[in-house]
């Protein structure tokens, strides 16, 4: 891992199936918080999953962060001028 800032690291994450909320925020370059948040709100929510009853253990699944990406993140050439 590097130190990037005070109370950040980034390290990295290898490409697997299923990644946990941790992994999912590096790759994505947030803060685990804001992960949580995009999952419990929105027309869209962040697709993250766990076990029915369970409280612990929340995944996501490499296809579907894919795709939620391509639908949330737009090209920085499309951006308005302002």
């Amino acid at each position: 891992m590097t130190e990037t800032r005070e109370t950040e690291t980034k390290h990295q994450v290898p490409i697997q199936d299923i990644y946990s909320p941790h992994e999912a925020a590096a790759l994505l370059g947030m803060k685990v918080n804001r992960i949580w948040e995009l999952a419990r709100g929105g027309d869209d929510p962040f697709p993250l999953r766990r076990l029915a009853g369970m409280k612990r253990g929340s995944i996501v699944f490499r296809d579907e962060m894919l795709d939620w990406t391509r639908r949330n993140f737009g090209l920085v050439s499309e951006r308005r001028r302002k």
